[in-house]
């Protein structure tokens, strides 16, 4: 009989990135262990997960993921997927070898999100990015309230580095997201208009321009 209270064990991927729930990413499948991961999701619709590896060391906190699709499957073994984030979770006990399989996995506890953002901090969210993505040339659509019930959805397109990345993914809370988010715009902004202010001046040299004289009578 199956133990309700028993932590269930997933297959992870480790990879130096932070997937985000309810992000779409694309990964070439190379390795053989990996390869066999992807296969066995495929028939047996079990999710796995991704944990973020920094210097080497895979991380405590991982995304559930799940398998969306085999997109294209060479005939040497490698593959196209598509993939799907679900959750975040704790890897209670890393294996880096499962029985009877070749890749690692470990036993994971699922963590709640609580979804208590607040539409003004959106707002001020929506203005900062605005700004940031304007100055910094982001091409990308600023997203509206509605797009932005989870700060998940910018988390890879704000200057955070993979270990701010993963700090975002640690947060069970969306109002200490967005608190994070606002943080961290707010300070590196000052910088993004000191370098565009520094590129304005740039252009101009070489250039005739048109200063106010001054009256010395």
């Amino acid at each position: 009989m199956t133990n309700p209270n028993r932590a269930p064990i997933l297959p992870h991927f480790p990879l130096e990135l932070v997937p985000f729930p309810g992000e779409r990413i694309n990964l070439h499948i190379f390795e053989p262990r990996y390869r066999q991961l992807i296969h066995h999701v495929a028939e047996t619709g079990s999710p796995f997960c991704i944990p973020a590896v920094f210097d080497r060391n895979v991380q405590e906190l991982a995304t559930e993921m799940r398998l969306v699709s085999i997109e294209t499957q060479y005939e040497d073994g490698r593959m196209d997927v598509v993939v799907e984030g679900l959750g975040v979770v704790k890897t209670i006990d890393f294996f880096p070898m499962l029985i009877g399989w070749l890749y690692p996995g470990g036993p994971i506890e699922r963590i709640q999100s609580v979804a208590n953002g607040h539409d003004l901090n959106r707002l001020r969210i929506i203005d900062l990015v605005r700004e940031f993505w304007g100055l910094s040339g982001v091409n990308r659509e600023v997203p509206d309230l509605g797009e932005l019930e989870s700060v998940y959805s910018i988390g890879h397109y704000i200057g955070f580095t993979l270990q701010q990345e993963y700090d975002l993914l640690s947060q069970a809370e969306e109002l200490d997201r967005q608190q994070l988010v606002i943080s961290h715009l707010e300070r590196m902004l000052p910088t993004v208009r000191m370098i565009e202010e520094i590129r304005k001046k740039a252009r101009m040299n070489g250039h005739f321009r048109e200063l106010p004289t001054i009256d010395w009578a």
